[in-house]
């Protein structure tokens, strides 16, 4: 009896019979990783991954939370989420002095410059920064301003105009209302497969702005430990899991 009222009552929350413990995993709005697909829901890499996953074992489920750029580290240290994907701990969490524990690096990647394409442009147009309107997106880090997320300051020091997604920071550059923008090169190789037109009206750096190492950063008190995580990960990379997801989206060939 009290068996079924438990599997019941299981049903009623939404969490399957049979259901490891829940850990709750955030993500933002960071093509082609979290993103809003055509319905209006998340979608991307790192749902993929979330569900490869539950697939994968049955100790644990993982659960998506969303959160914003800015409002992640609140959510992290309010116990929303215990795990985030593809992020760095230079991004803003080793400053705050978060209770953060990182897992080995799992996936590279980076951001590249792009500016518009013009008859005696090179790749030294990108060596200055120096007067020009760069493009970015808010909440973000970028290497050539010191990883310096706040607005205000990267309006004065480098006249950023800020966006809200990778899109939106190509459009930018292909409208003439930005010299510069820094866009992830996973984000910019789809984009250009979509509209191959867009390529020959964009020049794109030979340099990275940064390097991605993504990790997964994993809250200290949580009940998965980053021991886990790295056993977890190792092993679907082991068995291609990782690599299968790499490759939809057109991050490995």
């Amino acid at each position: 009896m009290l068996r079924g009222l438990l599997l019941v009552l299981m049903i009623c929350i939404g969490v399957p019979a049979g259901a490891g413990q829940v850990i709750k995993v955030g993500g933002y709005e960071f093509a082609p990783f979290v993103e809003t697909d055509a319905a209006g829901k998340p979608a991307g890499l790192a749902l993929n991954l979330i569900a490869a996953l539950n697939r994968h074992q049955d100790r644990y489920t993982f659960q998506f939370v969303p959160t914003s750029p800015n409002r992640r580290y609140k959510d992290f240290e309010d116990r929303k989420f215990d795990v985030i994907f593809f992020e760095s701990p230079d991004w803003g969490w080793t400053e705050r002095k978060l209770p953060v524990d990182v897992s080995k690096v799992f996936l590279d990647g980076g951001e590249l410059y792009i500016a518009q394409a013009r008859q005696g442009r090179g790749q030294d147009y990108f060596s200055d920064f120096g007067g020009k309107k760069m493009v970015g997106i808010l909440g973000y880090h970028y290497g050539f301003a010191g990883f310096v997320a706040d607005p205000a300051t990267l309006a004065a020091r480098h006249r950023m105009v800020l966006v809200n997604d990778n899109a939106a920071s190509i459009e930018m550059i292909l409208k003439d209302r930005g010299d510069i923008a820094v866009v992830t090169d996973a984000y910019l190789k789809r984009y250009l497969r979509a509209k191959p037109a867009a390529a020959e009206r964009l020049l794109v750096s030979e340099r990275f702005d940064q390097r991605y190492a993504h990790r997964a950063l994993i809250h200290r008190d949580s009940a998965l430990g980053v021991a886990e995580m790295d056993r977890l990960l190792t092993a679907m990379d082991l068995d291609g899991t990782l690599t299968r997801l790499w490759r939809d989206f057109g991050l490995r060939d």
